[in-house]
């Protein structure tokens, strides 16, 4: 190697130490359909009073400890509309023992029960966390009309009952894939969040890989059918959205005492996504919960079994051995102190992590499960196409490197890994020493073009392992060696529902202004316009979806140097419902007429409109002409007008315009009127 290139690939492994990288996660759609949406209704505890001489007596038989029935109240409502799992969330952690029982719709009361308080929840410091409320388990009834709470005195203050109740509506249900990226197959049945009807949700964030399994049980009713469980998980995660104040359901699989396997958190099966299930320990480890209580009860042994394969599934997806120990780092709980490093097996239970008595009996079959997940492990490597993890991905003058590791349990010998940036390909073979073993690569091309690339790795299929992996592409921004290239700087985006308005400057040593600037959302050129004089440019991109998205700027090129993605920025941009205007008559004495207009934010695509005969919907596209809209509402066009007719029989009758919502928000009516046809 020359003595300029290795000068050169040295200046560039400095430059990509404080490049920037830019990581697109993979965004659900999620679907829109009539489905059983679960809610949690959150009221506070009310009609509290010291407890009677006989409520005293029954709470404190079944106490694990004894009841201070000098400071024992209770509170509830006996009657409330059906529900099928309650809880209770609190402002501080109850110092005390919670007690609860339930009424039938006869009003007659159920059994006292004491009710855990969970010790699990997000990761102090973190978005999920600023929202969070201490609360106990959800606790799943099945079907209840009324509740009455037991608790200490100082604990009712500020104590609020989330009750789960079961609607159906047309909602947005989560479609998140359960193939994706993956790299080996599950050796069971995963039901995906759509099979038990998981609401959509976002937030969710993804640590760098999965380093060990914890196991937990939900401590509720062991008394559920086959037909129930999505009932149960659907009541679990409304409880933690709407009682606890956390993004999705804790924990990342849950599985049923018959061994079903189900998908928890959203964010996809085969990445690291972060949990609520362990607090201080939640990235980088799975969570998996058994649905029951195992206080003083065995699991069953197909739970055991599905929980040694789920665990021993994804750990071996991550180049992990589950019958082996790993030093982690606490984020802050309450046994270990934020910064607490402690050696622990990588499949433990929740009382591991935490002071909790979780995961009750399935505790005495740990070691079980560490090596019967070992096993599977081993199985699953055997049989398994490549895998592997990106790291990360910097850039340089003309330089990106890529890092990260791969295996092929397909080969003897390191697996085969390829960069491709640009059109450019490089390939190596991933030897280098790390903590998962001589798995790591370290790949660089050179001779990359300027500006915001894409650069994409892939360990390749080799032996009986036909099949590559890809393992995930970044966008990074590479200098101009030459300097000649023209560059920008998108000095503000700003965004609002379906909007972002950008901002900037461009710069070129040898093109002189304007410029010929484009705009992009997510790799697709929305709109293009020159620079002013000085080079400025400003920009209201329309119709762009809600979420994390990517806004670039282009600037052609003039003289010496390319066409470059010369600056780029990750908005997250509001979602919004669809508005317009309908008008509704009757023609001719039988001729129902609709028209009007409709724009969704959102998308520059006609919005689908419906109208709703007497409840029952027709529908067709808002894509006529009217000129009129297209100038109050500049940037969506003019095709954005409705005309609708059908004759109506005698009788009066309702009619509706519904616009249909494209992306987030919801369906927006414009407008309804009863007609009457003689």
């Amino acid at each position: 190697m020359s003595a300029p290139l290795r000068r050169r690939r040295a200046l560039a492994r400095l430059l990509v130490l404080a490049a920037l990288a830019m990581v697109f996660l993979a965004v659900p759609l999620p679907g829109l359909r009539f489905a059983t949406h679960s809610v949690g209704a959150v009221t506070a505890l009310t009609g509290v009073a010291p407890a009677s001489p006989d409520d005293v007596s029954s709470i404190s038989s079944v106490a694990d400890e004894p009841v201070d029935a000098a400071s024992l109240v209770t509170g509830g409502d006996t009657d409330t509309s059906r529900f099928t799992a309650i809880g209770l969330t609190f402002d501080e952690v109850p110092e005390g023992p919670v007690f609860l029982r339930t009424f039938d719709a006869e009003g007659r009361p159920g059994a006292w029960r004491e009710v855990a308080v969970e010790e699990e929840g997000p990761d102090p410091g973190t978005a999920e966390a600023r929202s969070a409320r201490p609360g106990t388990e959800p606790v799943w009834v099945g079907s209840a009309h009324g509740y009455e709470v037991g608790l200490g005195r100082g604990d009712a203050t500020g104590a609020r009952v989330v009750t789960v109740h079961d609607e159906v509506q047309r909602v947005a249900v989560d479609t998140t894939p359960l193939a994706g990226a993956l790299n080996i197959a599950p050796p069971m049945g995963i039901n995906s969040r759509a099979a038990w009807g998981a609401r959509a949700v976002t937030g969710i964030t993804y640590g760098s890989t999965v380093r060990m399994g914890v196991v937990h049980h939900s401590d509720s009713s062991n008394n559920y059918s086959p037909a129930e469980v999505p009932a149960v998980l659907r009541s679990i995660q409304a409880f933690h959205i709407d009682g606890r104040g956390w993004t999705d359901i804790g924990y990342n699989f849950v599985v049923d005492k018959f061994g079903g396997v189900w998908e928890g958190r959203a964010g996809g099966i085969n990445e690291p996504v972060v949990g609520a299930h362990a607090i201080g320990f939640n990235t980088n480890t799975v969570g998996v919960m058994v649905i029951g209580s195992y206080t003083s009860t065995n699991p069953s042994s197909a739970s055991l079994e599905s929980v040694s394969q789920v665990i021993g599934w994804k750990l071996a997806r991550h180049g992990v051995n589950p019958n082996s120990s790993v030093t982690v780092t606490s984020g802050g709980g309450d046994k270990y102190p934020a910064g607490t490093q402690v050696t622990l097996p990588r499949v433990v239970g929740h009382g591991d992590t935490s002071s909790t008595s979780c995961p009750g009996q399935i505790s005495n079959f740990l070691g079980f499960l560490r090596v019967r997940s070992q096993a599977w492990t081993d199985w699953l490597r055997a049989i398994s196409v490549p895998v592997g993890n990106l790291d990360g991905v910097g850039a340089g003058y003309g330089v990106v490197n890529a890092v990260g590791w791969a295996q092929n349990p397909a080969v003897d010998g390191p697996a085969l890994v390829r960069l491709e940036v640009a059109g450019r390909v490089v390939e190596g073979r991933a030897n280098r020493a790390r903590a998962e073993g001589n798995l790591g690569f370290d790949l660089f091309v050179d001779g990359v073009p300027p500006g915001f690339q894409s650069a994409c790795v892939t360990v390749l299929g080799e032996g009986l392992a036909a099949a590559d992996t890809p393992l995930g592409c970044w966008w990074v921004p590479v200098l101009d060696l030459a300097g000649t290239s023209p560059t920008a700087t998108i000095a503000t985006a700003t965004p609002a529902a379906g909007v972002v308005d950008l901002s900037g400057t461009t710069a070129d040593v040898d093109g002189p202004a304007p410029r010929q600037v484009s705009f992009e959302v997510d790799g697709v050129v929305r709109s293009s316009a020159p620079s002013g004089a000085d080079g400025s440019f400003s920009a209201r991109l329309h119709g762009v979806p809600g979420g994390l998205r990517q806004v670039c700027v282009l600037v052609a090129n003039a003289g010496a140097g390319v066409t470059t993605r010369a600056d780029c920025r990750l908005t997250r941009v509001p979602g919004g419902s669809p508005f317009g205007a309908a008008d509704i008559r009757l023609r001719d004495g039988n001729i129902v007429n609709v028209s009007g207009w409709a724009i969704d934010p959102e998308s520059v695509a006609p919005v689908a409109v419906y109208a709703v005969v007497d409840g029952r919907p027709v529908g067709f596209p808002a894509d006529w002409s009217r000129p009129d809209v297209a100038v109050a509402h500049p940037g969506y066009g003019d095709r954005r007008g409705f005309v609708w007719e059908a004759a109506l029989g005698r009788g009066g009758h309702t009619v509706c315009v519904v616009a249909s919502n494209v992306w987030q928000g919801a369906d927006t009516t414009l407008g309804c009127r009863s007609l009457v046809v003689k």
